[in-house]
């Protein structure tokens, strides 16, 4: 997947259960920012923007994700209006991070969620259709990347489900940035084998 959408320009088709993601994100940061927002007008704001979203989309999954964004959104707000409000950049909300790390020749570029910098404390927010136990390895190195742009900031992610909500802190992020690092060389090493993108992708079998 990666090779056919990075090297060969070949993009997939973004699914509801990705715009309900940030449809939640939407209503959820509306509600954050201004804590004094009624839960009601957040979940509005978030139906809404899945509802631009999925416009024209043939998913049949469309009214299952939709029934799932408003109580997604209360769950999550009455988790995390707890922490206060988060930090807010100059041009946005989210803030943007820039991390060069030792043997990677390109930087890392993310943006991070929510950011309470009297805490101390980094938050991502990911949606799901069932609440998982642990953090997962994919977003375990994400945020070791934040660690490595904020390390005097503890990283949690916090995954909800129309149901319930889970808040998992990062343990041992430098073990994962490691294993960034790891997967950073091998693709400049595959990399370097060809400037062919289609050679290279023909050496790649799923």
């Amino acid at each position: 997947m990666w090779a056919m959408q990075k090297l060969m320009g070949r993009k997939t088709r973004v699914g509801a259960a990705a715009h309900r993601g940030t449809a939640i994100e939407a209503g959820v940061e509306m509600g954050l920012f201004d804590p004094n927002l009624p839960v009601e007008a957040c979940q509005e704001a978030a139906i809404a923007r899945f509802n631009t979203l999925t416009a024209l989309s043939t998913d049949p999954s469309v009214e299952k994700e939709r029934a799932g964004i408003a109580p997604a959104v209360a769950i999550a707000l009455k988790e995390l209006r707890q922490y206060g409000i988060p930090s807010s950049a100059e041009e946005t909300r989210q803030h943007r991070i820039e991390v060069e790390l030792p043997g990677v020749p390109v930087p890392f570029i993310g943006w991070l969620d929510f950011w309470f910098p009297e805490h101390g404390i980094i938050i991502d927010l990911k949606t799901q259709g069932r609440l998982s136990s642990k953090i997962s390895d994919p977003h375990a190195r994400q945020g070791a990347i934040y660690h490595a742009a904020h390390g005097n900031n503890e990283i949690r992610f916090a995954y909800v489900t129309p149901q319930k909500i889970g808040v998992y802190r990062l343990e041992e992020p430098h073990l994962h940035l490691a294993r960034v690092v790891n997967i950073a060389r091998s693709i400049e090493r595959f990399l370097s084998l060809s400037d062919d993108g289609a050679a290279l992708t023909a050496a790649l079998f799923p």
